[in-house]
């Protein structure tokens, strides 16, 4: 998650950013930026020493985009509008509207340990070893912890990240500037108010809950149960049978467009509702859906989603 840099991590800004793009229909960024800023720049600077965007040009805004893509929350292509991805961006904003789960953390903590668990793992095991001081405030020495996060990255994976494009630059030619740039945003994200406030125990039970899969290709089914532990210190409990079928209802109510909704969107709603007691389990969850009424399957365009819908019921007619 090159992206994660800057001034990202601001939870509130993340949702003016992923709110604007579901509400404007454009595809160059900085209009986005733009009509960002005219809505909630003055908002944005309430608060004892917050820093606003009185004075900013629209590339203040730009690092909450960013951010916003590297979680899957929006999504862009070349010539193509910035919208909201059908599973995990119309979930988000479901649950913060329409659900008044304000943020919804599990989520969020989800979806970065996704995409941003081969480097943030490391990172967090760097700051626990360091017993990193977060009542300072200043981020001091976070560049030297991320330096040997990257490097732990790199001496498993530089081959493959050199051939991206653009090329990810190896520990000797990235700058500290750079790399105070990507921890601070992930700090502000995990440990401030201004994100999800989490304490320096319960980073390090999260580092412990995923460090077999930081690097990993795929998150394991029971992700939702460890993030769980991580936060309460205690493994939720397992939602079945006739529950799931509520739940994964109810979701559906909320998230439906044409009679559909992103499966994994749902798998996201659930968990989001029901943590930190409850969890669902992500194959347990396929499972149910695929062959209990009154659910029916359909492909997504997206291989790592599948949509789902309730069959309807036909009246025979005598």
């Amino acid at each position: 998650m090159r992206y994660i840099v800057g001034d990202a991590g601001n939870l509130q800004r993340l949702y003016w950013a992923v709110k604007t793009a579901s509400e404007v229909q454009a595809e160059n960024l900085q209009t986005l930026c733009e009509i960002f800023l005219r809505k909630f720049r003055t908002i944005s600077s309430q608060g004892k020493r917050k820093r606003g965007f009185l004075k900013s040009k629209w590339r203040s805004a730009e690092p909450h985009f960013s951010f916003a893509r590297e979680l899957d929350l929006l999504e862009w292509r070349e010539r193509e509008l910035w919208r909201l991805t059908f599973g995990a961006g119309r979930t988000f904003i479901a649950l913060w509207d329409k659900g008044n789960v304000v943020p919804p953390r599990y989520l969020l903590l989800a979806q970065l340990l996704t995409y941003d668990r081969s480097f943030l793992i490391p990172l967090l095991l760097g700051l626990a070893e360091a017993n990193y001081d977060f009542s300072v405030g200043k981020f001091r020495g976070l560049e030297k912890i991320a330096r040997e996060a990257w490097e732990e990255v790199w001496s498993l994976h530089g081959r493959e990240l050199q051939s991206l494009d653009p090329p990810l630059p190896s520990p000797k030619e990235v700058k500290d500037r750079t790399l105070l740039h990507h921890a601070t945003a992930r700090v502000r994200f995990l440990n401030t108010y201004e994100g999800i406030g989490l304490n320096m125990e319960k980073l390090q039970r999260l580092s412990q809950q995923f460090y077999d899969f930081q690097f990993a290709p795929q998150m394991p089914s029971d992700l939702f149960f460890r993030i769980g532990t991580a936060l309460s210190g205690a493994r939720p409990t397992e939602i079945s049978g006739q529950e799931t079928t509520d739940r994964a209802l109810e979701a559906l109510s909320v998230l439906q467009r044409a009679d559909h909704a992103s499966g994994y969107g749902i798998f996201l709603y659930i968990n989001e509702k029901s943590l930190p007691s409850h969890a669902l389990d992500w194959n347990s969850y396929v499972t149910h859906v695929r062959k209990e009424k009154p659910f029916s399957i359909r492909a997504s365009f997206r291989r790592d989603d599948f949509l789902v819908t309730v069959e309807r019921v036909q009246q025979v007619v005598r």
